[in-house]
């Protein structure tokens, strides 16, 4: 049963419909490799062993009934602790609501996982409030890297991307705001996608609405497995007015179809960042295959907008955007503030200083953006540049004054797209010296999701997946 560890999400799937592999089977084999391995990583903060089983159970005779049980049917799911899953208390990572009650019923997203045939077996781990690019709080501590428990998996998704990468699970949930999903995918060698804004709906939530940063993904370990929660969990639905349409095609299915000739523009810097020399040479790497594959590959200088000001911009964003993490806990923090970590609640305050002229500003600077945007797809069908500056920083958070100093900010290559909502996927491009996974990002222009799954099947054929050693060994 070893080899279930790394086997795609699809091939599962598909082995436990034809029933070659039970749901109770593939169950136990999860409940067991968590319960063994995640000791080293802290990377699930809830699981419910009981149920996980029975609800296997339940899979499993009904798919010897001969029902159909969806496109996911028995696949166990982790899901990140800022989403609803019913029967599991929300924490959002932090010790403020660590004894939240079990959630009463399931977000959209998740809901649509359950729908069709995923089984929901727990939670993973997060920085509080989504608001870091590591992983640990006072409430369940630090998740560590599967490649060097030195390291940190990322954030604020490190727990999805840890659990993913060990092969604990073959899909959990994530998000991204900022980088949230496509940087802790980056720093554990698993695929990252950050769909278009609005293809998968967000809420129940009284902040849905607003700053239409953030979207709702998955972590996978292939990008078939990641084309296949899209289809799942793509669609309108009415309590996100912002969620766009039903794409009307499966993104799985598009993976079979030829890529066009495509101009691809190759970015190393942006104007605000120095990536390391293993990054560039994975970004070169990853140009010459897609010029293998017959894609004119041409570079481009452009700077991000404000570039000239690093890092003003940056922190301007950051200032805005935790205005908007204190509208979303604002009775809770104005109640009970000490409950909160000491930096999230600084933050926080932070956030409650934001004025009509830093509202001004920072929306001003997101048009430009979006007419940056426009002009570079103006030019060419897609973007390949780093995911981000440098492989993992210590699992205790990076050093932000020397990444400021040294241009190697966490988020200098993923929260533009976040901004201008362009689809964004960030693909293992090798490993560097110090034998950690490099990444590398493409983006496409608006709702080509399929653009930029089908160009990273290509990159991904060519550099191979890569597994922790120490998980990749027999149990």
């Amino acid at each position: 049963m070893t080899e279930l560890a790394f086997t795609p999400a699809t091939e599962l799937v598909t082995r436990m419909r034809q029933r070659e592999l039970s749901a109770e089977e593939l169950m136990r084999y999860t409940l067991d490799r968590i319960s063994t391995h995640d000791r080293a990583l802290n990377s699930v903060v809830a699981l419910d062993t009981e149920r996980a089983l029975a609800e296997a159970a339940a899979m499993s005779a009904r798919i010897a009934r001969g029902e159909d049980p969806g496109p996911l049917a028995g696949l166990p799911v982790l899901v990140k602790d800022n989403e609803d899953a019913q029967g599991f208390p929300t924490t959002r990572g932090t010790r403020a609501y660590r004894d939240n009650p079990p959630a009463a019923h399931d977000g959209i997203h998740v809901a649509r996982l359950r729908a069709a045939g995923a089984l929901v077996i727990g939670k993973t781990n997060m920085p509080p409030l989504g608001a870091g690019v590591h992983t640990a709080n006072d409430a369940f501590g630090i998740t560590r890297s599967p490649w060097n428990p030195e390291r940190s998996p990322g954030g604020s998704s490190g727990g999805a991307a840890a659990a993913v990468a060990a092969g604990l699970v073959a899909l959990g949930t994530a998000g991204d705001g900022g980088g949230s999903t496509r940087i802790p995918a980056a720093l554990c060698g698993v695929v990252g996608l950050k769909p278009s804004r609005g293809r998968i709906p967000q809420g129940p939530s009284a902040t849905t609405c607003w700053p239409q940063h953030a979207g709702l993904s998955g972590m996978a370990r292939t990008v078939r497995d990641t084309a296949l929660h899209l289809d799942v969990a793509a669609g309108h639905h009415p309590a996100d007015p912002n969620s766009l349409p039903a794409p009307g095609i499966s993104y799985r299915e598009c993976l079979e179809q030829p890529l066009p000739r495509l101009r691809v523009g190759v970015l190393r810097t942006l104007g605000v960042a120095a990536p390391r020399p293993e990054v560039l040479r994975a970004v070169e790497r990853t140009a010459d295959v897609l010029r293998e594959h017959g894609h004119e590959v041409a570079d481009e200088e452009s700077a991000l907008p404000g570039a000239e000001e690093f890092p003003a911009p940056f922190l301007l964003r950051q200032k805005v955007l935790a205005y908007h993490r204190v509208v979303s806990v604002l009775d809770e923090f104005t109640a009970r503030r000490a409950d909160f970590e000491p930096w999230i609640a600084d933050l926080l305050d932070d956030g409650s200083s934001v004025s009509p002229t830093d509202f001004a500003r920072y929306w001003q600077h997101r048009g430009r953006l979006d007419r940056w945007a426009a002009e570079l797809f103006g030019r060419y069908d897609l973007l390949l540049l780093p995911t981000v500056p440098t492989t993992a920083w210590p699992a205790e958070g990076p050093d932000v004054r020397a990444a400021v100093r040294e241009r190697t900010v966490p988020i200098s290559f993923t929260s533009v797209f976040n901004d201008t909502g362009h689809p964004a996927i960030s693909v293992p491009a090798g490993l560097g010296p110090d034998e950690l996974p490099c990444a590398v990002q493409l983006v496409a222009p608006h709702h080509r999701d399929d653009l930029v799954l089908g160009s990273a099947l290509a990159v991904e054929a060519a550099h191979g997946p890569v597994h922790p050693p120490a998980f990749a060994l027999g149990d």
